[in-house]
């Protein structure tokens, strides 16, 4: 009797631990095939491409400063020409027409031409302009010679009114500086030339190009209308 019971109990010992045998093995198993996801090759691949996104993302970041740096020195250069045109000399307190080209941007502009408009054409010559609107200037320069010619210890053209320019081709005009185009004052000789050139004065349109010290040049009408091109022609 007693055998009996030891081999029974033997025996449900040994089917116990070959229990624990076969769910250990399935446990085991499903452990490797959980873990067999994870090979070399994937983790590295995995990597990777972590590798790869934080690279773009420091591209990316590096690309919006020096986006922000350049538009920060674009700015800190910028020029912006306008033309002002007025008809009284305030320092000279006397009548004057001018027009004044002025730069009031933040950095030097390097003036390629200035041309001037006038009834749907188009002058680098303001001498041109004012014979085209107003009079003629070389009959008045004559005019003028004869009677210096006749008296030459006074300034004839200085007490007379002559037409004052200055050359603005391939001019570097600082921030904040202004260069006069055109000067023409009023004298009791000259009033009737003078009328004129005041009346179409506001008639005549500039057309002003320029480049900033990085190169980057503008097409201005002096007026305020302002745009970027490639390059002066």
């Amino acid at each position: 009797m007693d055998n009996q019971q030891q081999d029974a109990s033997c025996s449900t010992v040994k089917s116990e631990q070959d229990s624990n045998v076969e769910e250990q093995t399935k446990t085991t198993q499903q452990n490797t095939q959980r873990n067999g996801w994870f090979t070399n090759e994937r983790l590295n691949l995995f990597l990777a491409l972590c590798a790869i996104i934080i690279s773009a993302a420091s591209f990316y970041a590096t690309y919006l400063q020096a986006s922000a740096a350049e538009r920060q020195v674009k700015a800190a250069t910028w020029p912006w020409l306008e033309v002002m045109t007025g008809n009284f000399n305030e320092e000279k307190n006397q009548s004057e027409i001018t027009f004044v080209l002025t730069n009031s941007g933040s950095g030097p502009a390097i003036v390629k031409y200035v041309k001037y408009h006038y009834n749907d054409q188009s002058y680098l010559d303001i001498y041109k302009v004012i014979s085209a609107c107003c009079f003629d200037t070389q009959a008045y320069e004559t005019q003028l010679q004869t009677l210096q010619d006749n008296s030459p210890d006074i300034n004839i053209f200085e007490a007379f009114g002559w037409i004052m320019t200055s050359a603005s081709d391939n001019r570097l005009l600082a921030s904040g500086s202004k260069l006069k185009l055109f000067g023409f004052k009023q004298t009791g000789f000259n009033e009737t030339q003078w009328d004129k050139v005041n009346d179409q004065r506001f008639n005549i349109k500039t057309e002003i190009c320029y480049c900033s010290l990085l190169e980057q040049c503008y097409l201005s009408d002096g007026r305020g209308d302002v745009r970027e091109i490639q390059h002066c022609e």
